[in-house]
């Protein structure tokens, strides 16, 4: 329980992070219940080209989940009234071979989505390395709103599919009570 009396999971649960496009014309806010939203700057979203805009997207993707993950971290922190010094020695003392097997396959952790129409598809490693690609002529099918809602159901399904692979990889390395037979089905 934080000092501010709510648990760690309602905490979670209010939190948002906000990141920008490396060209600063796109920001995206992402909530604790990983719900997404997104805006251009008035009157850029015309001036983008597929290439140009999976890029900016790329790097909104891994800036914005940079962002998410520092606020899940310092929200665990307060949780449980440590201080900066003392959360990074924890961090550093978590020193389990099984953790550290986890923890470095969660960095190779691979997932995948695609838009409603397919225009998009949206790839990550590790969550820190997203590549977006975007169907050659789709920009001059799409209003921006449009497009915004192809993004964030893409995203939605980018999100279950890391639960999904999550969740399998978390059955690899720790006892879930997960039935093996049911986790080799599932792959």
């Amino acid at each position: 329980m934080s000092s501010d009396g709510a648990d760690f999971g309602e905490q979670l649960r209010g939190m948002s992070a906000t990141g920008t496009s490396p060209d600063g014309q796109i920001r995206a806010m992402i909530s604790g219940a990983l719900d997404l939203r997104i805006t251009f700057s008035r009157g850029t979203f015309e001036w983008y080209d597929e290439h140009g805009l999976s890029r900016q997207l790329a790097g909104l993707g891994t800036n914005t989940w940079v962002a998410w993950e520092r606020e899940r971290r310092e929200i665990y922190r307060r949780s449980q009234s440590l201080t900066v010094e003392e959360a990074e020695q924890e961090r550093r003392a978590r020193g389990d071979s099984r953790q550290e097997r986890f923890a470095a396959d969660l960095r190779e952790l691979e997932c995948e989505a695609i838009s409603p129409s397919a225009a998009l598809r949206i790839r990550t490693l590790g969550m820190i390395d997203w590549r977006v690609e975007i169907e050659s002529g789709a920009l001059r099918q799409f209003r921006e709103r449009d497009f915004i809602g192809e993004v964030t159901a893409a995203f939605a399904s980018l999100m279950r599919d890391r639960e999904r692979r999550l969740i399998l990889l978390k059955a690899e390395h720790f006892d879930l009570g997960i039935p093996r037979s049911w986790v080799d089905r599932v792959r």
